[in-house]
């Protein structure tokens, strides 16, 4: 339930501008920078939130954290729903990204902690389809309301799965490594036990004691110390990785996309818009299996670079726009793209993030991680539209397709070279492995 609601909750809320945008833009004649601000608003926020979380979750713990999140997620959804401007619905969008800020940060981490190692990457992969069902909830609802106020019902549907977050987190237990900051090692002990094997369950016990006590002390000195730099450079990377391989174009502006294309208008670039919500639901389920039968490293391979060469077609045929195949082969690009997006860089990025965190500094490192994967959004989100104009200019949005294509070669490359496998090991061998350097990477593949 946990990550179901978290995972629509981030879904539906970065999705939810990219079929009601155009509408919002000509009820408060927004310039393509002002449009851009609109959809980034949420970005800016949800990075915010990120720089807050090492702060927040050390007061508060990390399921505490969730339901605070929720709550503010939930009232933001409603000012946004009510905004009489375009500022207070920037302000809004701004909350709700803060929450979802938290929520990013903190929800692959407690799953992680509270799953067994057999089950880590299946409910990790699970929150990460039922993000993809909160894009197709927002990309459905965008193509079916009406044109004409539609945007104040999808921005107010932001509250159903911010309220799940905050009673789902509120009924799940603590996580070990907060209860034995508390100094409530049975409370721990019996967490782990019920979820968890007794070798594994104790292995984690021992890893856990063993770091408690020690300083959270930072990304710049998990980067200068030989036995975290690898964990650290990986969290740091993967996070990284699912932003900049373009799913932010694709997410925030597929309508634009399509509309440049020359896909039979807004209604026609609506419905193409929402076979992308479709297909990446679907490969997403099928991610589920996948990741459960085979390493992070071959799903990220043929992923990364399914991706690069689904980005140059798509790219080419912008390109060369002009012809009547240009907007189905655009279209079957960005499908294929979604599709290996699903079961990679999508799911294996928050898994591998959750997997590689050194304890000393897993707050820090992964807020940092997920500022830096918001980042690269929000220079997506507000330089997108600026970039390619609105209308679009099929020829300035191919070379953007073309450069995150260089972008995913460049991830594989560094995939291939330094990330090792974390299936099936539970998190103490993982530590063990990235302290051996890029030797041990193969494990498991």
């Amino acid at each position: 339930m946990l990550a179901a609601s978290c995972g629509v909750l981030f879904g539906f809320s970065i999705s939810s501008m990219n079929q009601i945008i155009d509408e919002i833009r000509h009820k408060w004649l927004l310039t393509d920078l002002h449009q851009g601000v609109v959809v980034s608003a949420l970005v800016v926020g949800a990075l915010t939130g990120c720089l807050v979380t090492g702060a927040l979750t050390q007061r508060l713990g990390r399921r505490s954290a969730l339901v605070v999140s929720g709550l503010v997620a939930t009232a933001s959804a409603g000012i946004c729903s009510v905004a009489p401007n375009e500022l207070t619905l920037v302000g809004g969008r701004f909350l709700i990204g803060m929450s979802v800020g938290v929520t990013s940060a903190v929800a692959p981490v407690l799953l992680a902690e509270l799953a067994a190692a057999r089950l880590r990457g299946f409910m990790i992969t699970s929150y990460q389809l039922a993000i993809t069902v909160g894009v197709l909830i927002a990309l459905s609802l965008g193509a079916a309301l009406p044109d004409s106020g539609q945007w104040r019902l999808v921005v107010a549907v932001n509250a159903v799965p911010a309220v799940f977050q905050a009673v789902s987190a509120f009924l799940l237990p603590r996580t070990p490594a907060d209860l034995l900051a508390g100094g409530q090692e049975e409370e721990a002990r019996r967490v782990l036990r019920s979820t968890r094997g007794r070798e594994e369950a104790l292995a984690e016990y021992a890893r856990l004691v063993r770091v408690r006590g020690l300083p959270d002390d930072g990304v710049l000195r998990s980067l200068s110390d030989p036995d975290r730099r690898l964990a650290t450079a990986i969290a740091l990377g993967a996070a990284l990785m699912n932003a900049l391989v373009g799913i932010g174009a694709v997410v925030y502006y597929s309508t634009l996309v399509f509309s440049t294309a020359g896909l039979g208008g807004t209604n026609g670039a609506e419905i193409a818009s929402l076979s992308i919500g479709v297909m990446n639901f679907a490969a997403s389920v099928i991610a589920l299996g996948l990741i459960r039968r085979y390493g992070r490293r071959v799903l990220l391979s043929v992923g990364l670079t399914g991706m690069a060469l689904s980005l140059c077609l798509a790219g080419g045929s912008l390109l060369g726009a002009g012809g009547a195949v240009t907007g189905p082969v655009t279209v079957g690009a960005i499908l294929i793209y979604t599709a290996c997006f699903a079961f990679s860089a999508g799911p294996v990025a928050w898994v591998l993030l959750a997997e590689v965190l050194p304890q000393q500094s897993s707050v820090r490192v992964a807020a940092a991680a997920l500022g830096l994967n918001w980042g690269a959004n929000l220079v997506v989100a507000l330089l997108f539209p600026i970039v390619v104009k609105t209308p679009g200019i099929p020829a300035r949005v191919g070379l953007v397709f073309v450069f995150f294509a260089v972008l995913s070669l460049l991830f594989l490359f560094l995939v291939r070279r330094f990330v090792p496998e974390t299936k099936d090991r539970d998190l103490s061998e993982i530590q063990r492995a990235l302290r051996s350097g890029p030797r041990s990477r193969t494990k498991h593949v």
